[in-house]
């Protein structure tokens, strides 16, 4: 199952500081891509961060210590991914 974790550039900073290396987690990190729109006249600037399962986990472990405004968003992407919607 694919993942899609969308998070902004702020928190996406500070997940990466504290993800290990070697990690399923950080080579998640280290692959997502940046992403600016705008909605309603509303720039958001981020990254998506495309991941399975287990990093996803892995992340969600990380977030709760350290960002934890950043958990509801995994969250939400994983339940979207198990419900066949990105």
């Amino acid at each position: 199952m694919e993942i899609s974790i969308k998070i902004a550039s702020r928190e996406y900073q500070q997940l990466r500081t504290h993800v290990p290396d070697g990690s399923s987690a950080r080579e998640a990190v280290e692959r997502a891509t940046r992403i600016d729109y705008s909605v309603g006249g509303v720039l958001f600037e981020g990254y998506t961060i495309v991941c399975d399962e287990d990093a996803a986990r892995g992340l969600q472990e990380i977030a709760a210590h350290y960002c934890p405004e950043v958990v509801a968003k995994i969250q939400k992407a994983v339940g979207l991914a198990r419900s066949g919607q990105t």
